[in-house]
């Protein structure tokens, strides 16, 4: 029986209950928590982890867009966010992110059907004044007038940023097919028509102003309705003693009103009619792919959290190993992946869903897919379901559960938030969701009973649907918001019988017991002053080095094995880098089926294709570690390549690299500017020319030849010891039989110099038509990664200017949604990227970055001390910040060793150089680098202008346009005043000004001969520590490199480290 006892006020807290039972933990978890509920009704969970490096806060409130008014579509994500900018205690719009940015933190909101969030993380000692600004939002909200017309062409671009992407196309249908006036039906994003709507209210003669003004009105009385402490959740994680935690959450959030509204509302009435089930939907897609959904809505099943039946049937349909549907539909060549689960909230609509990416094939057998889904759910209602499959699930969720890691506190405090709106018993709050607690087989036949074809429905996707498959006579619909054509037709009775039968497909049967669940789970605890910082390297051949730490803060049973296979074969032409992504995704495809099993008991595994080899990656509980990655190994050295998988995969490859060009814009432009600075790049385009003619035997040969001769690099971190590592790399040694490349055939990954003065446009077109969006990608090279001072004072700048970048170029100048300021490094190289999508011109969003860092040059050179000190002190948090898992640990450590710097404890270094910096230095360097007047002859900027078809621009006149060469333009000169020339404002122009223009140059042979006359920067050069070992002083001789000790005296007396930058 839960039990809540009262607590009277005292001072300045009001009065509250607090739950006075045992939460159940994970067995590893240290922190202490309180649970409490305010007179207001808000709940609260208060997290004191003492060791935090970072604090948190969620709050989660029961209220989504399935709230809102039937005529104001996108009012509650309207509301998301209007609410963070501007309350009465704290009224500046931008307080809430300035304070967080300049404290080293992150912050924001997402709306749902049926919840919003707001979080945000800080440095610990910021948690008690972020407390109060959070609160704020709840019980002083200003929206302020002034925002109404920015905030809602900011969710107009938000909308606009996913008008072509499928999946929200996709979900709207799904939603429109729905009983009108269910909440389910309406159109959650909201875009200017549907906000404006709201403010016109049937009166289209009414003046911006007054609309605007209406909308606002509209805004804050929904507020007023919808918005209420009983309905809010709030988690924080902090250093503070709960006690304290809760003399910091009582004041603030008690202040929020009650409104005394359902703190639960729940939306159970059937979202679909009769005249919505039994149908089948084609919808025509904007990228090239095949797919289908098979949807049953479910009932409400939130008192069945303890034995959670849609997630058992789930454990069956998505199954991939023998026996399933996946594997049966995969031999059959019409299918490439599947998953199978519940979606949606408890409170709100929720269906089971059957999902798959289909081959061309597998679209023309589309009713024959079907028809072995339903044969394998009268498989299951036929079948008696042996307990060993519910005890499987069950030990592997308890295990789970048990070893549970921490994770970023923001990510948790949002998870725990959400976990208090569910109906798990108080001391559940922590376990509810994840562990079994009861096998109830009735329920789960109810459910199967309920999955028949009268109640299903079937969404078959395409890009361009055939007669065959849609009929002769189909009739083409328009969805509102999106646009996105569509047909609907009952299935017909022909499909109907072959679904509604028996089982009768001998191929298919239910999982074995599964021989990867975990038997031994001991770990090997030892008292540590601290936990080491970075792995030792163990063992170096001619071949191979093994890099090993065991864990020593985590005690979690599992490890993480990275090994690095290098080869200069991977990558060397198109046809190489095309035969080496066929090959993973062949091995990949051989594996799935038998290591399945692996997956669902706790293991993981991965191959994957880079410029320098190959990447094989496996993670988990060790005990059986060691059996998945011998079962890869195997399949890799001896992969025998099926023609019909061939056949398969050269499809599912050719529609992926397709489809890579119909991408977000940003995300292309960013792309493509990264592919600048690289010397060697062969693009989507340039290796699908190849891939038409590659035989099954040509895989093979050049399989043999890319492991033939390799440098393997290993890294092994978790519950293993130094002995087993070793075996471990014995194993891959002697799987692959390779012989050792000579050192100067070890491929090294390096960036292109831009000369100082350069000003690079390249400007492409997108591929998609429809795609309304332009995007720019404006890079500053700096320097390199080796030089650690002009590197931290990198990070400063772009640390200071990302609040400003998202305040005045996204908030104040509107000019797109995606509006990001961010740290960049290529092949050893780093810089300052910002990036913008936005439906105005690229040339015009380049004109405002340039007017944005000239604005922010004055505003650092004002900036006080104390201002620069708190920048500084944040971004020190967040480089100082720790690891939480042994995942995360293992990613740094394997980011060093991928790098080549091998310096495990830069971020530990930079902060102590960060801590150096002063005033004057960052702000000589941002005019040298970064400020566009003061920089003309130093800055070294490239962007890439991505426009969409839509778009009409004259380029602009002040550069020089080259489309096949540039040689006349002389980027490798060296006299910075030879090519400078005034103009008409008397500012100095760079003395390098190029466009490269793609709709002139369709074969790239100008960007060819622009990268080809650029320098290269030095491969990396490790930084010799004791992490190295008994190797370290061989190394650092043979290399000639600078070497620098880690809190000991340098291994190598008289060698200086070089802080000037080679670029």
């Amino acid at each position: 029986m839960s039990t809540w006892a009262d607590v009277p006020a005292a001072g300045d807290v009001p009065g509250y209950r607090i739950f006075v039972g045992e939460l159940e933990k994970p067995s590893l978890d240290d922190r202490q928590y309180r649970l409490i509920e305010l007179h207001n009704g808000l709940r609260a969970v208060l997290v004191h982890d003492a060791g935090a490096d970072k604090a948190a806060a969620c709050l989660a409130l029961t209220t989504g867009y399935m709230l809102d008014p039937e005529d104001a579509p996108g009012l509650a994500h309207f509301c998301e966010h209007m609410i963070s900018k501007g309350s009465e205690p704290y009224p500046a719009e931008n307080d809430f992110l300035s304070f967080i940015s300049a404290n080293g933190g992150s912050r924001n909101a997402t709306t749902g059907p049926t919840s919003t969030e707001y979080w945000f993380s800080i440095r610990p000692t910021k948690l008690g004044a972020g407390l109060p600004r959070l609160a704020a939002f709840f019980h002083a909200p200003l929206f302020t007038e002034s925002l109404t017309a920015r905030e809602i062409n900011a969710v107009d671009s938000e909308f606009k940023r996913n008008l072509q992407n499928d999946a929200r196309r996709i979900l709207q249908i799904t939603k429109h097919l729905s009983v009108p006036g269910h909440p389910w039906a309406k159109f959650g994003t909201g875009n200017y028509a549907s906000l404006s709507a709201v403010g016109r209210n049937g009166a289209e003669a009414l003046s911006e102003e007054a609309v605007l003004k209406e909308t606002r009105r509209r805004l804050v009385d929904w507020w007023r309705q919808e918005y209420c402490a009983s309905r809010m959740m709030l988690a924080v994680i902090g250093r503070e003693p709960v006690d304290e935690l809760t003399s910091l959450v009582v004041p603030c959030f008690s202040k929020i009103p009650n409104r005394g509204l359902d703190p639960r509302p729940a939306f159970k009435t059937d979202a679909w009619g009769l005249e919505h089930t039994g149908t089948l939907i084609f919808v025509q897609t904007v990228k090239d792919y095949y797919a289908f959904d098979l949807s049953f809505q479910l009932p409400d099943l939130r008192e069945h959290f303890r034995s959670k039946p849609e997630s058992f049937l789930a454990h069956f349909l998505g199954h991939e190993g023998p026996g399933s549907v996946c594997a049966y539909l995969k031999k059959k060549g019409w299918l490439l992946s599947l998953s199978a689960g519940p979606s949606g909230s408890s409170r709100g609509v929720q269906f089971f869903k059957v999902h798959g990416r289909l081959t061309v094939e597998g679209y023309a057998h589309y009713r024959d897919v079907v028809e072995a889904i339903f044969d394998y759910i009268a498989l299951l209602r036929e079948s008696p379901l042996p307990t060993y499959h519910y005890n499987e699930v069950n030990t592997m969720t308890a295990t789970s559960f048990r070893f549970k890691e921490k994770s970023q506190p923001h990510t948790y405090a949002s998870t725990l938030a959400h976990a208090l709106a569910e109906p798990y018993p108080p001391e559940w709050l922590l376990i509810g969701a994840y562990v079994y607690r009861e096998w109830d087989e009735t329920t789960v036949r109810r459910l199967l009973d309920g999955f028949v074809p009268a109640r299903a429905r079937i969404t078959l996707e395409a890009k361009n649907h055939v007669k065959e498959v849609v009929g002769p006579n189909v009739h083409w619909l328009t969805e509102k918001w999106y646009g996105t054509q569509y047909a609907v037709q009952k299935i017909d009775d022909a499909l109907l019988d072959k679904i509604s039968g028996t089982h009768a497909n001998e191929e298919l049967h239910l999982p074995a017991p599964n021989p990867f669940i975990p038997e031994d789970l001991s770990v090997h605890k030892v008292d540590v002053p601290e936990p080491q910082k970075f792995p030792l390297l163990i063992k170096r051949t001619e071949l191979s080095q093994l890099w090993h730490k065991r864990d020593d803060q985590f005690w979690v049973p599992k490890a993480h094995i990275r090994i690095y296979l290098k080869s200069p074969l991977a990558y060397t032409t198109p046809r190489h880098a095309m035969l080496t992504r066929l090959f993973v995704d062949l091995v990949e495809d051989a594996l799935a089926e038998l290591t399945y099993d692996a997956d669902l008991a706790g293991l993981s595994y991965s191959v994957t294709n880079q410029i320098e080899g190959l990447t094989i990656s496996v993670g988990g509980y060790n005990d059986k570690l060691h059996v998945l990655l011998r079962t890869v190994l195997e399949k890799i050295h001896g992969l025998s390549v099926q023609p019909d998988r061939m056949r398969v995969l050269k499809e599912k490859i050719q529609r992926e690299y397709e489809n890579f060009y119909m991408g977000q814009p940003s995300n292309l432009s960013e792309c493509f500017a990264t592919w600048l600075f690289i010397p060697t790049i062969w693009t989507p385009a340039e290796k699908l020319c190849e891939l038409p003619d590659i035989s099954e035997n040509e895989v093979e040969r050049h399989r043999d030849a890319l492991l033939s001769k390799i440098f393997i690099e290993t890294l092994v971190n978790g519950n293993m010891s130094q002995e087993r590592s070793l075996e471990i790399l014995t194993l891959v040694e002697e799987c692959l039989t390779p012989k050792p490349l000579l050192p100067k055939g070890i491929p090294r990954l390096r960036s292109l110099v831009l000369p100082p003065g350069s000003d690079v446009v390249s400007r492409k077109r997108h591929s998609n038509p429809e795609e309304s969006n332009s995007s720019l990608s404006y890079y500053l090279q700096f320097g390199e990664t080796g030089d650690r001072r002009l590197c931290c004072t990198l990070a400063l700048i772009v640390h200071m200017l990302r609040e400003p970048c998202y305040s005045i170029l996204r908030t104040a100048e509107q000019l797109g949604y995606v509006v990001a300021c961010s740290q960049r490094s290529i092949n050893g190289t780093n810089g300052l990227g910002i990036r913008i999508q936005s439906a105005r011109a690229p040339s015009f969003l380049e004109s405002r970055v340039d007017a944005f860092l000239e604005t922010l040059g004055a505003r650092f050179e004002s900036m006080s001390l104390d201002e620069f000190a708190t920048y500084k002190e944040g971004l020190v948090v967040k480089k100082l910040e720790r690891v939480k898992n042994l995942r995360e640990e293992t990613a740094r450590f394997w980011d060093q060793i991928r790098s080549g710097y091998y310096d495990f404890v830069r971020h530990e270094t930079d902060a102590s150089v960060i801590r150096e910096l002063t005033h004057d230095e960052v702000v000589r360097t941002y005019d040298a680098l970064v400020r566009p007047s003061s920089g003309a002859l130093t800055r070294k900027k490239l962007s890439v202008h991505f426009l969409s078809q839509q778009l009409v621009e004259t380029p602009p006149d002040e550069h020089l346009l080259l489309t096949s060469a540039v040689s006349d333009a002389n980027p490798t000169a060296t006299d910075a005043t030879a090519t400078t020339t005034p103009t008409d404002s008397g500012a100095v122009r760079p003395r390098l000004a190029i466009v490269l223009n793609a709709d002139d140059d369709v074969r790239g042979e100008g960007e060819s001969v622009f990268k080809a006359d650029l320098a290269c920067a030095p491969a990396a050069t490790p930084v010799f520590t004791p992490a190295f070992g008994e190797y370290g002083h061989a190394l650092a001789r043979s290399s000639g490199a600078c070497v620098r000790a880690i809190g000991s005296a340098p291994l190598q007396a008289g060698c200086a480290a070089s802080t000037a930058s080679r670029l």
